[in-house]
């Protein structure tokens, strides 16, 4: 069997999907960031999943597919939502201890920080609540270096790139003593689909939950860049929210202290 063709049918097991499913999958990648062949949908899959390439193809294959992979970080950005002006400003008070002050924002903008208000408690909650998790999952088994041991390639370059800007900033306050503090929702579904059999337990389906946080991935980045949602994005944050804790509730004897 040649190399490709293992590739291909670990990537398969990992899904638990048919050639067709996956096909489809490629041809939506396709769509979002242009043309490439079908061999290189499966190693750009193969990718996203946590696979090691290195065991599969050579360096010149690798730099191809990193190529279309940047496709995504340096496609168009959507067109930015227009700012709605508004010559009258509103005094806004931040808490009972502080006064109003008037911040020269309009009374629309002042409504979205209202609006705001109350996500981003949950969002906190919720990206730090899964943080937990895969840190009592992964330390339990592998020990405290789980972090060195089982975390793929990409989201230890995306964290260690993180740490490395926070410390040219000395005066700031540190975001977390350990490293998956640096991470993000993208960065989190990787670590799990890599340990997929530790965290099958927990998870059941562990598509859902990378589902979910594809999903959450925008409209975090959203929050975190301290621009409103729209109502369909706080709804679905809502309702994983909730399925969340509910989750947590079933599963927490699995889950270690």
């Amino acid at each position: 069997m040649t190399a490709y063709r293992k590739l291909r049918a670990e990537l398969l097991k990992r899904l638990k999907c048919s050639p067709q499913a996956l096909s489809q999958r490629i041809s939506t990648i396709r769509k979002h960031i242009g043309p490439f062949s079908t061999k290189e949908g499966v190693y750009i899959v193969a990718h996203e999943q946590g696979l090691d390439l290195s065991k599969y193809i050579g360096q010149e294959t690798m730099a191809q597919v990193r190529a279309i992979l940047s496709r995504k970080t340096h496609s168009p950005a959507p067109p930015p939502i227009p700012i709605r002006r508004s010559k009258k400003t509103a005094l806004i008070k931040l808490n009972n201890e502080l006064p109003r002050v008037d911040a020269l924002l309009s009374t629309s903008l002042v409504e979205d920080a209202r609006k705001m208000s109350g996500i981003y408690p949950t969002y906190y909650v919720l990206e730090n609540s899964l943080r937990v998790v895969i840190i009592r999952i992964l330390e339990r088994k592998y020990g405290s270096d789980w972090w060195e041991k089982k975390v793929p390639v990409d989201p230890k370059r995306n964290v260690a790139s993180r740490k490395s800007e926070e410390d040219k900033k000395p005066w700031t306050g540190k975001r977390g003593q350990h490293e998956i503090f640096y991470s993000d929702f993208k960065d989190l579904k990787s670590i799990i689909r890599a340990n997929a059999a530790d965290f099958k337990p927990i998870f059941m389906d562990l598509e859902w939950i990378a589902q979910k946080l594809t999903e959450l991935e925008n409209p975090r980045n959203i929050v975190a860049h301290h621009n409103p949602l729209d109502k369909n994005d706080i709804k679905r944050i809502e309702v994983f929210f909730a399925d969340w804790i509910k989750l947590l509730g079933k599963k927490k004897q699995l889950i270690p202290a």
